[in-house]
């Protein structure tokens, strides 16, 4: 579950009230620091009068500073916290499904596996159906009859009688020394949500005789 976003705790909205109050505030000294000085222009009121007002209109000043500072210090606590909570969200990057839970409460996921046994190098396995291929390991001494493109029969031992049209999709450039062989990527013509990952699966690479006969069959009801 998608952790929640945070909300400014109840000190920042106690911060961010009291520098409304002391804008507010700041600004009806400055009214009377006004007005203060018009009246001692006037003759009206005393010197010291005028100073109490110019005071406290300076004190009121520094409030609003302090509060500003507690403010931006506190948004940036928050968002050292968001940052925090983000860290622990875990994102794929992209969708598919889960078919295995690799690490447990209380391990350690690291890129690799130093550390002993409570390290895990993953926190899951995640699948894209839509991405499924098949691989196939074919001997060097066939690896000339094979092309990209080439169209592929695929049966799945599971349904024996469901031909499944595919084709090559690539060959990889690279031979197994030990097994002599060379792996072959074959795409599925059309994705079946009954086709699952690691399933056992037999390919007959097709022919330019083959292709022009080759009428699929429907799926096995």
């Amino acid at each position: 579950m998608p952790a929640k976003r945070w909300t400014p705790p109840s000190r920042l909205r106690r911060v961010q009230s009291r520098h409304r109050r002391s804008r507010s505030a700041a600004q009806n000294a400055r009214i009377q620091l006004r007005r203060a000085e018009q009246l001692q222009n006037a003759g009206v009121q005393t010197e010291e009068q005028l100073d109490n007002a110019r005071t406290a209109s300076d004190s009121l000043q520094a409030k609003i500073a302090l509060a500003q500072s507690q403010v931006i210090s506190s948004e940036a606590r928050i968002q050292q916290a968001q940052q925090a909570v983000d860290n622990c969200t875990i994102r794929s990057p992209y969708s598919g499904i889960v078919v295995s839970k690799d690490a447990q409460v209380g391990e350690m996921v690291s890129p690799n596996s130093a550390g002993g046994g409570f390290t895990r190098t993953g926190i899951a396995t995640i699948v894209d159906m839509n991405s499924n291929e098949i691989e196939v390991d074919v001997n060097e001494s066939y690896i000339s009859r094979v092309q990209p493109g080439q169209p592929v029969t695929a049966i799945l031992d599971a349904y024996p009688d469901w031909e499944i049209p595919s084709r090559v999709r690539t060959i990889i450039p690279s031979a197994d020394r030990q097994k002599a062989t060379v792996k072959v990527r074959v795409s599925f013509l059309k994705l079946d949500p009954r086709i699952l990952p690691d399933m056992g699966i037999k390919v007959t690479f097709l022919g330019a005789e083959q292709k022009s006969s080759l009428a699929p069959k429907p799926p096995p009801s």
